[in-house]
């Protein structure tokens, strides 16, 4: 490959980056449930992406394709994730051996991460658990509404596309989406949010 197609790659990675980093994020999230591991497979789509000889041939759209490549790359780390069940469990922040107040805290006895960098605790803490029962809903539901739900709603992608990559008609995909909202949110009002704070 040439240097200027080897720019032209990059800059079409930095642009993908811009426009579907959040949505395949969070696609990612809600299949794997870990920040850490859904921030490693967007980056491994994204590299996938860089590498493959033929971009969208323009019956998809990028963001389509994109999906695609980072559904397979959910797959490979879910198949891996079953030969080895303990390796998810570990904390790759800190070892056996490491003091966790030195981990935190600098000699001085100050943070080492400021707690003004921390934002509205309570705040974050609401967005990590409403994520985490969404997360635990959508593992409750039929592999296809979840599969839709998460590539309409999250992905925010096209019905068009949605239902090209779902196999089934648009007309379909409304009835598997409108029972995936009311089984969503009888099932995050059991787990206690609020009618404020569910579908």
């Amino acid at each position: 490959m040439d240097k200027t197609e080897e720019q032209r790659r990059r800059a079409a990675v930095q642009t993908w980056l811009e426009a579907y980093g959040t949505p395949l994020y969070r696609y990612a999230l809600v299949r794997v449930g870990q920040r850490e591991i859904a921030e490693d497979l967007v980056q491994e789509t994204l590299l996938g992406a860089l590498r493959t000889t033929r971009p969208p041939d323009g019956r998809a759209s990028e963001k389509t394709w994109l999906v695609g490549i980072l559904k397979h790359k959910i797959v490979d780390h879910l198949r891996s994730r079953q030969r080895s069940p303990l390796d998810h469990c570990l904390d790759p922040e800190l070892n056996d051996g490491d003091d966790i107040e030195a981990v935190v805290f600098r000699t001085d006895g100050r943070w080492r991460e400021p707690t003004n960098a921390w934002g509205d605790p309570l705040k974050t803490l609401e967005r990590k658990a409403f994520w985490r029962h969404l997360t635990t809903c959508l593992g409750r539901l039929p592999a296809a509404q979840s599969e839709i739900f998460a590539l309409r709603e999250l992905e925010e992608l096209p019905m068009e596309d949605v239902a090209r990559l779902a196999g089934v008609s648009v007309g379909n995909i409304y009835v598997l989406l409108h029972r995936a909202r009311l089984a969503l949110r009888l099932c995050l009002q059991q787990m206690g949010l609020g009618m404020d704070d569910v579908l």
